[in-house]
């Protein structure tokens, strides 16, 4: 069972769609279960969209380091994600915001599931193991709107 889910907008920058987030957000926590058996997931997940200011301030009180970042997971459950960064990033690497989104959304759920991403090897693995979530609940939601099941617009 997928823990509880809540979702906040908390920025004015960038519109997101949130019932689409939350469609993927859910097929990702089955995802990252499944593969991640090691350390269960919280029984309720917090995920909340600020701006670079407001993450900026929460990465320099809780992690001592200056400037935004795209994603911070803390252990209870919470996930908070940088839409600034999301969208600077979708536009270095030529992807889409809601493919951004989705990243760190992944990428927090697996801190969540015990991975870590300190060393050289582990951000690789962890990188890789993202990814292939990410690409899994996409091509999943893909073929079911091509069967008129699901609509997956960019947020």
């Amino acid at each position: 069972m997928n823990p509880a889910l809540e979702l906040f907008n908390r920025q004015r920058k960038k519109r997101i769609n949130l019932a689409m987030f939350r469609a993927f957000a859910e097929a990702a926590m089955a995802q990252v279960a499944q593969r991640v058996r090691s350390v269960a997931l919280p029984a309720e997940i917090s995920v909340v969209f600020v701006s670079d200011v407001r993450i900026a301030a929460m990465h320099r009180t809780f992690l001592s380091a200056d400037g935004p970042t795209d994603v911070i997971t803390f252990r209870h459950g919470e996930i908070v994600i940088s839409v600034e960064t999301a969208e600077r990033q979708a536009r270095k690497f030529d992807t889409s915001f809601s493919h951004e989104l989705r990243l760190y959304f992944v990428h927090g759920l697996l801190h969540l599931a015990g991975l870590d991403d300190l060393t050289g090897d582990d951000f690789q693995k962890m990188a890789e193991t993202q990814e292939q979530i990410v690409d899994e609940v996409e091509a999943r939601a893909e073929v079911r709107s091509q069967q008129g099941l699901a609509v997956t617009p960019d947020y």
